[in-house]
């Protein structure tokens, strides 16, 4: 990737580089990303290296040159994790712990802590129908060919602003936020999704102004994920190759004899092993799932029981909650309506600088 002089020079002031060259006469040696013409995608996010994340873009949003710093100066290319990041990290650990409970999971391969993945997510469905609400649902998908991979925050049956809702889908409204009736939705007994990402903030105030877009452009992509994967329209096969993995390799007896009698849990891996299980201990229903190939097809029997209309079972309108960062309680909520034409744009920029 070419830099502007600009950028250069912004870049070198972020970075405190090399100090001034003591001959006038001669320029300053060319720094690293200078040198090389890869693109970001091709540096960053091109396997071996993890894929787009939804926070890849809201990053752009907000300030595209210090992604870049993030990108090619701080280790792993991740954020310095900082006090304020421990304390909003703690709210969202919190908020869960409401939700799931937590089980170690041994692993012995990487397609189980993968199969681990999707079964949270088939977890975290069935606690959306079984309580109205469920947190930290991942969710993948495709963009310009690359992989693109989200954590939604929070769904719920709960409509984030009622009044505004109904205004927007009143027949004066020039916006409406669904294309189809939600009177019709929810007279047949069905119940609509919505999604909503949670901020924390060190202060009262809310943000405002451009200091929101990012997490506009979280929400906007999270609900063109979980659209297409509700839709059936995500090919799991590309997401497997994409993470190197096999979908055929059998699990352990081990991993199987940890999960089997954990359904209403929420896994996460262990570092430590276990020993291994007999065969014969497993119940039918367990044995049919000892592939990430078996459990493709129950992730999306899950999908269709929450999503039955598909993508019209997930409402356009969006939220924001934002709590303060020491005590978790909230502070507010900005509900807004999905804009399809603006992400599209705003994609097709982003992805120029990719």
């Amino acid at each position: 990737m070419y830099l502007t002089d600009e950028q250069r020079l912004v870049s070198r002031a972020l970075s405190n580089l090399e100090p001034e060259n003591q001959s006038a006469h001669q320029g300053p040696p060319a720094t690293e990303e200078e040198s090389d013409t890869r693109t970001p995608l091709q540096r960053f996010r091109t396997a071996p290296k993890r894929p787009f994340t939804v926070s890849d873009f809201a990053a752009g949003a907000w300030c595209e040159l210090q992604h870049w710093y993030t990108l090619t100066r701080l280790p792993g290319g991740k954020k310095t994790v900082t006090v304020a990041m421990k304390g909003g990290s703690r709210v969202h650990q919190t908020l869960e712990d409401e939700i799931h409970s937590a089980v170690q999971i041994s692993i012995a391969s990487k397609e189980e802590a993968f199969a681990l993945r999707l079964w949270n997510i088939i977890q975290g469905l069935r606690t959306l129908r079984d309580t109205g609400i469920t947190r930290e649902i991942e969710v993948w998908g495709t963009i310009e060919g690359e992989i693109l991979n989200g954590v939604i925050d929070q769904l719920s049956h709960k409509s984030p602003n009622a009044s505004f809702e109904k205004e927007l889908n009143s027949p004066a409204s020039s916006h409406p936020i669904q294309q189809s009736s939600i009177v019709d939705y929810m007279g047949s007994g069905r119940k609509t999704v919505y999604l909503t990402d949670v901020k924390t903030r060190g202060s009262d105030r809310l943000p405002t102004g451009k200091a929101v877009r990012p997490a506009k452009v979280q929400l906007y992509l999270y609900h063109r994920l979980l659209s297409d994967m509700a839709a059936d329209k995500l090919d799991y096969s590309v997401i497997l190759e994409r993470y190197g993995l096999n979908g055929e390799a059998r699990f352990s007896d081990g991993f199987m004899a940890q999960i089997g009698s954990l359904h209403d849990e929420v896994f996460y891996d262990a570092e430590s092993e276990v020993g291994e299980t007999p065969i014969e201990r497993f119940s039918p229903d367990l044995i049919a799932y000892r592939s990430i190939s078996q459990i493709i097809p129950l992730l999306k029997a899950e999908l269709e029981e929450t999503f039955p209309l598909g993508p019209a079972s997930i409402s356009n309108l969006l939220s924001v909650e934002y709590r303060h960062r020491s005590d978790g309680r909230l502070l507010g909520n900005n509900a807004f309506a999905i804009d399809e034409e603006g992400t599209d744009d705003y994609m097709k920029w982003s992805l120029q600088w990719w």
